[in-house]
C-alpha cells in the first residue's frame, strides 16, 4: 500500500464542507443546500451553502427563510463563488452562495427550504436537520478518558444473510489540534468467515466534522472493504490495525502530550487498532420451485445460444450471464437438462469485477460447449433460476426461455460416405502361367538385415538412455520439465482423494499446485514466490492458445476463491479436476 502524505489536517477550512442537505434537480439544473456541521455547539458559527449548477443563463440571489430561535443569520450578503466547465461538448456553470449562522439555543431544529429563481423558474432546496448542544454539559458528561485519536470499523449491515455484501469502512477519528500526515495498514488482516474484497477509491481521504459524546472530532474514511459472510451465526470481524504519522500543534503541557509521550510539535508514529465488530448472519430461506445459484444481491440473468442451426460435429455454445451488484465471485454454474444425442465438453467460466463506486459489481458468465452427433431438432428446456435480494428480503426468480436449434447432416461427410469403397481390381482372365523359382542372394533375406540393424539400434537406445539419465542428474531445468507431467497427475489424484475424505479446501489447494507446478516446471519459472497472474502472463508470453489461457485463469481463480464458496461438493471438484487434466494434456503439446 502506498503511503499517503498530508492527506488531511485539523484546520477546518482546508476540507470541503460536509454535504448533508439534499437539493432539487429539474432538467439540467441542480439546486442543493448543505451545512458544515449538523451537530453544533451553542454559540458556534456554522456555514450554510446553496449551490446551483447546470446549464442556465440567469440566476437570482437565494431568498432565505426565517431561521427561528435556534439559529441566527449573521449577514444577508453571501460570499459568492463561480465555476465553469466544458466537458464532452456540454457546458456547465456552478454558483455557490455561502452564509454564516450562529447557534443560539440547544435543541433539535430544521433549516427550512430556501428559494432561488433560475431563468424565471423558482426552485427550492430541501430542509436540513441540525442539533445544537451545550458545550459545557457535553464536556462534563463525556469524562476525561475519551481518546484523542482512534480507529473504528463501520459496517453497512449488522444482520446480513449468507452471501450478502457488507460494506465495511475503516474510519479514523481525531480531535481538533492534531494533524495526521500519513497512514500505513498493518498487513495480515484476516476476516475469518468472510470472502473479502478491497474496494478501490481514487480520491484521497477527506476529513469531515462530527460530535461524539459531546466532543468535536474530525473523521476520515481511510479504506473500504466488501465482506461476504460464508456461514451463518455470530461472526466477528477482527480488529483492523494501522500505523499513523501524527503531529500535535499544542504545547508540551497539553494533556495530549501524555498520550503521545510528550511529542509536542514533533511527528510520531502511533499504532491504532479498531475494536472487533460482531455481525449476526442470518440463514437464507429455502428456495421454492427454482434453482438457487448462490447469488445474493441484485442481478440480471440471461442465457443465449451461439447458433440456431449447426451441422453434425460443429460445436455450439450456451452462455449464461449474470450482471449486477453482489457476491459475483461466489455465483455457481446452473445445470441444464440436455437432450440425448449431445456431447458435452468442459465448461468455461469468466468473471469481470468492478471494485469502484463503494461496492462490488460486475459480471460472470458460464459457457457450456456441446456437439451434436446426429442430425435433428433439439430443445433445451426452459430453466427457472433465482437469486436472493437483501433489499426486498426475498428470492427473485428468473425464467430462462427454452433454446431450440437444428442440426443438419455434414455435406462433406455425406459425400465421403457415398464414394465407392471397392478397390479397382479386375479379375484375371485366361490361362495360368507356371514359373520355376530361382535362387536368391542372402542379402535379400530379412533376417540378414535384422541381424545387422538390431545391435545398432540396441547400442543407440542404450546411449540415449545413458545421456538422458545423465542429463536428468545434471540439468535441473530439464529434469523439472520431464517430471512435470507425472508430478501434476499425482497431485490431481491426491486432490480427488482429499475431496473424497471431505477435505474440499485442501483438495483445491492441491489442484492449484498441480497447475502452477506444471507451468513453472515446463517454463523453468521460480518454484515459489509467484501469484496466479504471473503464471497466466507466462503462458501469454509463450503465445499459448487463448482458450487454454482462459481455462487456466478460470481454474486458478476458482482455486483461490473456493475456500469461501458455500456448499462445495466432491462432484463439483471432480468437474474441475477433469477440466484441469484436459487442459494439462493440451499444454503438454505446446510447452
Amino acid at each position: 500500500m502506498k503511503r499517503i502524505g498530508k492527506f488531511f489536517c485539523a484546520i477546518g477550512f482546508l476540507f470541503p464542507l460536509l454535504v448533508l442537505g439534499a437539493g432539487s434537480a429539474y432538467g439540467q439544473v441542480s439546486v442543493k443546500a448543505s451545512v458544515s456541521e449538523t451537530t453544533i455547539y451553542s454559540g458556534e458559527r456554522v456555514s450554510l451553502s446553496i449551490e446551483v449548477s447546470g446549464d442556465f443563463n440567469n440566476v437570482s440571489r437565494p431568498d432565505l427563510p426565517e431561521f427561528g430561535n435556534g439559529l441566527r443569520l449573521l449577514s444577508n450578503n453571501p460570499s459568492t463563488s463561480r465555476s465553469f466547465q466544458y466537458i464532452n461538448g456540454k457546458s456547465s456553470t456552478s454558483y455557490t452562495y455561502s452564509y454564516y449562522l450562529v447557534a443560539q439555543n440547544k435543541g433539535e431544529y430544521q433549516i427550512p427550504a430556501a428559494s432561488i429563481t433560475i431563468d424565471g423558474q423558482t426552485y427550492q432546496t430541501d430542509p436540513i436537520k441540525v442539533k445544537i448542544i451545550d458545550r459545557n454539559e457535553s464536556a462534563q458528561s463525556s469524562g476525561s478518558d475519551t481518546p484523542d485519536i482512534f480507529l473504528r470499523l463501520d459496517v453497512s449491515d449488522e444482520q446480513p444473510v449468507t452471501g450478502q455484501q457488507i460494506v465495511t469502512d475503516v474510519v479514523l477519528f481525531f480531535r481538533d489540534g492534531l494533524e495526521v500526515n500519513s497512514y500505513q495498514p498493518v498487513p495480515g488482516w484476516k476476516a475469518e468467515g468472510f470472502w473479502k474484497e478491497e474496494l478501490q477509491n481514487t480520491s484521497r481521504p477527506q476529513a469531515t466534522s462530527t460530535v461524539i459524546n459531546g466532543i468535536r472530532y474530525r473523521k476520515a474514511r481511510l479504506l473500504q472493504f466488501s465482506l461476504f459472510p460464508t456461514k451463518t451465526g455470530e461472526l466477528e470481524i477482527s480488529p483492523y490495525k494501522i500505523i499513523v504519522s501524527v503531529r500535535s500543534a499544542r504545547s508540551r503541557d497539553d494533556a495530549l502530550s501524555s498520550f503521545f509521550g510528550g511529542l509536542g510539535n514533533n511527528q510520531r508514529q502511533v499504532e491504532l487498532s479498531s475494536d472487533p465488530v460482531s455481525v449476526d448472519v442470518q440463514s437464507l430461506p429455502p428456495a421454492e420451485n427454482s434453482d438457487y445459484l448462490g447469488a445474493v444481491g441484485n442481478f440480471d440473468i440471461s442465457r443465449d445460444i451461439s447458433t440456431n442451426s449447426a451441422t453434425v460435429g460443429q460445436s455450439i455454445e450456451i452462455t449464461t450471464r449474470f450482471n449486477g451488484t453482489g457476491n459475483v465471485p461466489l455465483i455457481s454454474k446452473p445445470e441444464y437438462q440436455l437432450p440425448d444425442g449431445l456431447e458435452v465438453y468442459d465448461p468455461q467460466e469468466n468473471s469481470n469485477l468492478n471494485r469502484r463506486n463503494n461496492k462490488i459489481s460486475g459480471s460472470k458468465s458460464f459457457t457450456d460447449v456441446i456437439i451434436a452427433r446426429s442430425p435433428g431438432s433439439y430443445t433445451i428446456p426452459e430453466k427457472m433460476v433465482s437469486y436472493f435480494s437483501p433489499e426486498q428480503n426475498k428470492y427473485i426468480t428468473k425464467t430462462l426461455p427454452a433454446l431450440n436449434f437444428e442440426v443438419n447432416e455434414n455435406a462433406d461427410a455425406v459425400a465421403a460416405s457415398n464414394t465407392p469403397s471397392a478397390l479397382p481390381v479386375s479379375p484375371v482372365m485366361g490361362l495360368a502361367s507356371w514359373t520355376t523359382p530361382t535362387s536368391s542372394n542372402f542379402l535379400s533375406n530379412w533376417w540378414f538385415w535384422v541381424g545387422i540393424l538390431l545391435p545398432i539400434i540396441v547400442i543407440g537406445v542404450g546411449y540415449w538412455q545413458k545421456s538422458f539419465i545423465q542429463k536428468m542428474n545434471t540439468d535441473k531445468a530439464f529434469a523439472r520439465s520431464q517430471k512435470a507431467s507425472a508430478k501434476a497427475s499425482k497431485r490431481l489424484d491426491e486432490a480427488i482423494s482429499l475431496s473424497e475424505d471431505g477435505h474440499i479446501k485442501e483438495a483445491y489447494n492441491m489442484l492449484q499446485k498441480a497447475l502452477t507446478g506444471f507451468i513453472s516446471d515446463r517454463l523453468t519459472l521460480p518454484e515459489a514466490g509467484l501469484d496466479n497472474a504471473d503464471y497466466v502472463q507466462a503462458l501469454e508470453d509463450h503465445n499459448v492458445d487463448e482458450n487454454l489461457v482462459k481455462n487456466v485463469r478460470m481454474l486458478l481463480d476458482k482455486c483461490a476463491s473456493i475456500s469461501y464458496a458455500p456448499d462445495t461438493t466432491h462432484a463439483y471438484l471432480k468437474s474441475h479436476v477433469g477440466l484441469a487434466q484436459s487442459t494439462l494434456d493440451k499444454l503438454k503439446k505446446v510447452l
